[in-house]
This record gives structure tokens, C-alpha cells and sequence, in this order.
């Protein structure tokens, strides 16, 4: 004979319907995230290839004469500014998703939530230490920009952890209205942002080899280049998801070709 299932009780379905409730909400909440996520990264990319084909002017040479070839694309450096007054400069990684322009920074929060036309995105924007002077006139200038989980902004500069990336990726072409510059990546490793790894003024050239040695001893790849005492260097800084609190930090040598 069939045992009778016991009915609930009043109390208990009003239980039973906050927990149905509770888990609707919960995971319509998680749709929204994940779709807020999503659509941030999608306007981000859209806004900076935009930017991208508005900066970008035509070479103009006399008849009879050749363009040189060149890495630095071309630039409306003037155009860019007026956008923003904010605008430094534009950085580039080929065969990389690194391509952006970067702005001079005030302080070190607002691009870290705001696009390069002053759009709120968690995508954010490239910028410059708060504490560096413009044009890359301090021993180390320092350039943040996050790491999205979709590959942009400087999400491939984690890829230095690869050894093997650091051999198909050995120059960095950095440009602003005055200068060219090329930056020679030096070293790299994955470091908590607890840590002050950030440095922009040295007491003496001892001082400054010292700190550039103590990145070369921790590096995840050997590189081929040389820094001098009379050398300028550039950090890549961006999160990591390797600790808590972390940061992927990359250390260049930067070279004005131009």
C-alpha cells in the first residue's frame, strides 16, 4: 500500500517560495553581470577601433618620393588631443592586441574606469603614473592599463610569462607629437601590488642599476638587451590572476629613434 506524501505546511511553502524567489533573483542578477561584462567589453572595442581609424591620417610624399617604411603607424596627434587634452601618446605591441593611445593621468583612479573619450567602462584606459612628467623625461615612466579577461588592453603583457612569447615580441613602438621612441622588453615577472615596485627618481646611477638588476634577477624570460646607467626604462604595469592583489609587471628599455 502506498504511503500518502504529507502535505506542507502553510509556513513551510512560504519557506519554499522565498528560496524560489531568492534563486530567480540570484540568477537573474548573474545574467545581468555576466551581459553588463560582456557589453563593456564589446563598447570598449568598438570605441578604441574607432579611435583607432579617426587618429589615423594619410603620409603625404612629394611624387617622385617613397615613404620610408615604418612601425609607427600614422597618428592625428592634433585630432587626438582635441578629444582629449589629456593625450600623451599612442603605444603598440605588433601581432598583439596592445594598440592604444595613452593619456597623461592626474590622478591614478579615474582611467582606471574611464575610456579615452571620458566614457564610465571598467575597460578603462592606458595611462601614465600620476608622478611622471609627460614626454618621458624621468628615468622610469611608469604605464597602467588593466588586463581584461576578453585579451584587451594590456592583457597580452602577461603573455611575457611565456618565455617563448618574449622571442616573437622584442620591441614596442611608442610615439607622441614630439618623438618615436622603441622599448626593448628587459624583464618581467608577477608581483603583489602591495609591493612598491614602483619607482620614477634614483639617488645616483648606482642606485638606478640596482633596481633595474633586483627586475632582471626575477624575470620569466632572459632578454638580449643591455641597460646602461645613462639608459631610461619603462614599467608595463597590469593585473594578474596568478596571486592575490597582483601584477604582471614589465620592465622595457626605451630608445628615441626619432
Amino acid at each position: 500500500m502506498a504511503k500518502k506524501r504529507k502535505k506542507l505546511s502553510k509556513a513551510g511553502k512560504i519557506i519554499l517560495d522565498i528560496i524560489l524567489v531568492i534563486a530567480i533573483c540570484v540568477a537573474g542578477y548573474s545574467s545581468y553581470q555576466l551581459y553588463s561584462g560582456w557589453n563593456e567589453y564589446h563598447q570598449s572595442q568598438i570605441a578604441y577601433g574607432d579611435l583607432k581609424k579617426e587618429a589615423e591620417e594619410a603620409v603625404a610624399t612629394e611624387p617622385e618620393e617613397e615613404a620610408e617604411p615604418s612601425e609607427f603607424d600614422p597618428i592625428n596627434y592634433a585630432y587626438l588631443k582635441e578629444l582629449n587634452p589629456d593625450f600623451g601618446g599612442w603605444i603598440k605591441l605588433p601581432d598583439s592586441r596592445i594598440d592604444y593611445p595613452f593619456v597623461y593621468a592626474t590622478d591614478n583612479e579615474y582611467y582606471l574606469y574611464h575610456l579615452f573619450n571620458g566614457e564610465y567602462n571598467r575597460s578603462g584606459c592606458v595611462f601614465v603614473d600620476e608622478e611622471n612628467q609627460k614626454e618621458f623625461q624621468d628615468k622610469a615612466t611608469i604605464l597602467y592599463a588593466h588586463h581584461m579577461r576578453n585579451g584587451s588592453m594590456f592583457a597580452d603583457v602577461e603573455s611575457y610569462k611565456d618565455p617563448s612569447y618574449y622571442e616573437t615580441h622584442k620591441v614596442f613602438y611608442i610615439s607622441t607629437e614630439n618623438a618615436r621612441y622603441e622599448m626593448y622588453p628587459v624583464a618581467g615577472f608577477v608581483i603583489s601590488g602591495s609591493v612598491g615596485y614602483v619607482r620614477i627618481d634614483f639617488d645616483d646611477d648606482e642606485d638606478f642599476m640596482s633596481y633595474v638588476n633586483s627586475f632582471i634577477e626575477r624575470s620569466n624570460f632572459q632578454s638580449d638587451v643591455t641597460v646602461n646607467p645613462e639608459d631610461q626604462v619603462v614599467l608595463l604595469s597590469t593585473c594578474s590572476y596568478d596571486i592575490y592583489d597582483g601584477r604582471y609587471v614589465l620592465m622595457g628599455k626605451l630608445v628615441k629613434v626619432k
